[in-house]
């Protein structure tokens, strides 16, 4: 059986669990609450995976082999624990639930290590445990928060979703070679970028935040891809980003791509703040 198999069965589980609750809740604007949580765990991982370097994930899909690795990390991280979070949330299930999700997930990550698809460098399936354990309970809470319409668990969760859009985007211009960044923080190059990216990433994503909570005026708030594109000005002229493709189209590319991601962020921002009102 090939690698990618067992991963790609989770993620259509996943995405199927989701399709469900959002048809049965009637409510597309589930699809930001997980996207808000994705967010969430992607800064999870950025110290656990990228900085830790605490497992290796082998979905043996990209020829690169760290790219290949976060790609698994993406299955996980996009799609299994936020969905998790999703159904526990919105259903506000009680901790029997929480526990066995996690006992569920430490048996997957135990199958995966005995298929040789996965393996740990120094985590521990009890790290797994207690870290899924405590992000149901989280998603539990932030439930409840947005519901009472606290501020500040609408801007983390804005802030969380568009992180999650930016670093997921981010991630497949690297794969693709439409650019990279490179520093030497890390000696392999590929962990380098993504490190570089995630920083980044979250920094432009902050932005977005800032830009729709502050602008009224949708002509104001278009002005947040084009400050986003500035970030990336500076750091191409001191060569770490490096655009493989010509510069011209890359600068359309991604003028496209944030000004998208500004339209969905305008959307989770209305769903956030309706949510209050809704329950």
């Amino acid at each position: 059986m090939p690698n990618y198999v067992p991963y790609l069965i989770l993620t259509i589980i996943s995405l199927t669990i989701l399709f469900i609750i959002i048809v049965h809740k009637r409510q597309f604007g589930i699809a930001v609450l997980f996207q808000s949580f994705s967010g969430m765990v992607y800064v999870a991982e950025f110290f656990v995976m990228i900085i830790g370097n605490c497992y290796v994930y082998s979905p043996k899909v990209l020829s690169q082999q760290y790219y290949d690795h976060a790609l698994g990390a993406i299955v996980s991280n996009l799609f299994v624990i936020p969905v998790l979070g999703v159904v526990t949330a919105v259903y506000q299930l009680r901790l029997r639930w929480s526990v066995l999700f996690a006992v569920t997930l430490v048996g997957v990550g135990w199958l995966f290590e005995w298929l040789d698809i996965y393996h740990k460098n120094w985590w521990r399936k009890e790290y797994t445990f207690i870290a899924v354990l405590f992000f149901l309970l989280l998603a539990k809470f932030w439930m409840r928060s947005l519901q009472s319409g606290k501020k500040w668990s609408r801007f983390l969760s804005l802030w969380m979703q568009g992180w999650s859009g930016v670093g997921t985007v981010m991630y497949i211009m690297s794969v693709t070679e439409i650019r990279h960044y490179e520093y030497g923080f890390f000696d392999n190059p590929y962990r380098d970028d993504l490190f570089i990216s995630s920083i980044i990433g979250m920094l432009k994503s902050l932005i977005f935040v800032v830009g729709i909570i502050l602008f009224r005026k949708l002509r104001w708030r278009l002005l947040t891809p084009i400050l986003v594109y500035g970030i990336d000005l500076p750091l191409y002229s001191l060569g770490i980003l490096v655009v493989e493709i010509p510069f011209w189209i890359y600068t359309i590319i991604y003028i496209i791509l944030a000004t998208l991601l500004l339209w969905w962020s305008l959307y989770a921002y209305s769903y956030i703040c309706k949510m209050a009102r809704r329950y």
